[in-house]
């Protein structure tokens, strides 16, 4: 397709979403197993919660008259004064802990509405962010678009490494490239496309860290916890926006398009004072405010208990399919212990192989095209990594246990094994 000789500049930085061809051969062929779509389970969506919500909306008639109105740029007061209450339990805090917030609490459609104005706001061309590698493709995206360098930081098993954030920073700095650095963005529970956390004990020196380094101007912390909530097995830390006691230095992205619904496409943000008033006047160009319905709609929900019932029973679903996903990689995958290596994630909804570096998982591999025949999709993990510093890495894939049930979660792996074998040699 080609863009119009009068396309914008910015129109013209924005690639073709990599995950949208990926959708596109799921739907053309019925038989296919995706491992691909970060979606969520279907027959776990609140249906029955949702359909008596908006039937109580509808008897009432002056509540859902306010529904359908118009509502607020920021969001609606009560869905907003609802959200520091859930934050509050969810941090494990005294009731009114986080009142203090509740001015700079702003209701987005979906978290990535706030992603987007947050590099609205920030981010002009030539400007630099840091990220984890692997990180979230669809951010990459946005930021293809603003024109920014994007800087990959190594992680492991405990997420962004410290010492390998601070060497680029100062290898930034010796470069007289540090007051370009703006944002540093972190998934800090259940990353996707990893599935691996931020460890508790680099949350709070992660902020030190930006602090330190926000030598001439601010650098923020965009922690996006899409998958907080998600967690099933032991015991969610704190959030690294709990370590930022001064307010200015964390923003906080969330969403309840995991933990709920996606269809209601409602998300929230905690920001610092200072880039308030700038998103606002943003948000306002963007859409007056997030959908009034849902947003009451979402409020009452929440105050009826349904909310934290849907999160349990996600969590009991989520935990079973990921324990199937891993057993049946246990399963098919023996002979390629030494080979091919996944984490264990303990929430979120992905799992990330790391293959051979010889072997190329991307779009034009070998193991992507023998998938196919295979009728088994995945996402190549090359999409996660952020041009710099580069080489960037071909032999890894993500795949999500979200979608398919269990026993196609079964055969997705066995057929990606079969996929697997035609491409290496299990006793080399």
């Amino acid at each position: 397709m080609t863009s119009p000789k009068n396309s914008s500049v910015i129109a013209e930085r924005t690639s073709v979403p990599a995950i949208s061809s990926l959708m596109q051969m799921a739907l053309d062929n019925p038989g296919l197993v995706s491992l691909a779509a970060g979606f969520v389970d279907q027959h776990s969506l609140p249906i029955d919660f949702v359909a008596r919500g908006v039937e109580r909306l509808a008897r009432d008639r002056n509540e859902g008259l306010r529904a359908l109105q118009y509502g607020t740029t920021i969001g609606d007061p009560g869905l907003r004064q609802r959200l520091v209450d859930l934050l509050e339990q969810d941090e494990e805090v005294a009731e009114g802990t986080f009142q203090h917030v509740l001015p700079r609490t702003v209701v987005t459609t979906g978290s990535q509405q706030l992603l987007y104005l947050i590099a609205e706001a920030l981010l002009d061309p030539g400007d630099i962010v840091l990220v984890e590698s692997p990180t979230y493709f669809v951010f990459l995206g946005v930021l293809e678009t603003r024109g920014v360098e994007v800087i990959g930081v190594e992680t492991d098993e405990g997420g962004l490494k410290l010492d390998a954030l601070e060497a680029t920073l100062a290898e930034l700095e010796s470069q007289g490239r540090l007051d370009r650095v703006k944002l540093i963005y972190t998934v800090s529970e259940h990353s996707n496309p990893s599935g691996v956390s931020l460890a508790a004990d680099r949350r709070g020196p992660l902020v030190e860290i930006a602090r330190r380094w926000s030598k001439r101007r601010p650098i923020f912390i965009l922690e996006d916890a899409a998958y907080r909530g998600l967690t099933y097995d032991g015991h969610q830390p704190p959030s690294v926006w709990r370590f930022d006691e001064s307010g200015e230095t964390v923003i906080l992205a969330r969403t309840f398009s995991k933990t709920f619904s996606p269809g209601l496409k409602l998300g929230y943000g905690i920001l610092p004072a200072s880039l308030l008033g700038l998103i606002l006047r943003l948000k306002g160009n963007h859409d007056f405010g997030s959908s009034n319905f849902a947003q009451v709609l979402l409020d009452n929900l929440i105050a009826e208990g349904h909310y934290e019932a849907q999160v349990k029973q996600l969590v009991t679903i989520y935990r079973r399919k990921r324990d199937t996903l891993l057993d049946a990689l246990k399963t098919y995958f023996q002979g390629f212990e030494n080979l091919v290596h996944w984490t264990h994630p303990k929430g979120g909804l992905y799992v990330w192989l790391s293959l051979p570096p010889d072997l190329d998982t991307g779009m034009d591999g070998p193991l992507f095209r023998r998938c196919l025949s295979e009728e088994v999709l995945y996402v190549p993990g090359a999409f996660a990594f952020a041009a710099q510093p580069g080489p960037v890495a071909v032999n890894h894939m993500r795949i999500c246990f979200g979608v398919p049930q269990d026993a196609d979660l079964v055969e997705g792996i066995r057929r990606l094994s079969m996929a697997l074998a035609d491409c290496l040699d299990p006793v080399a």
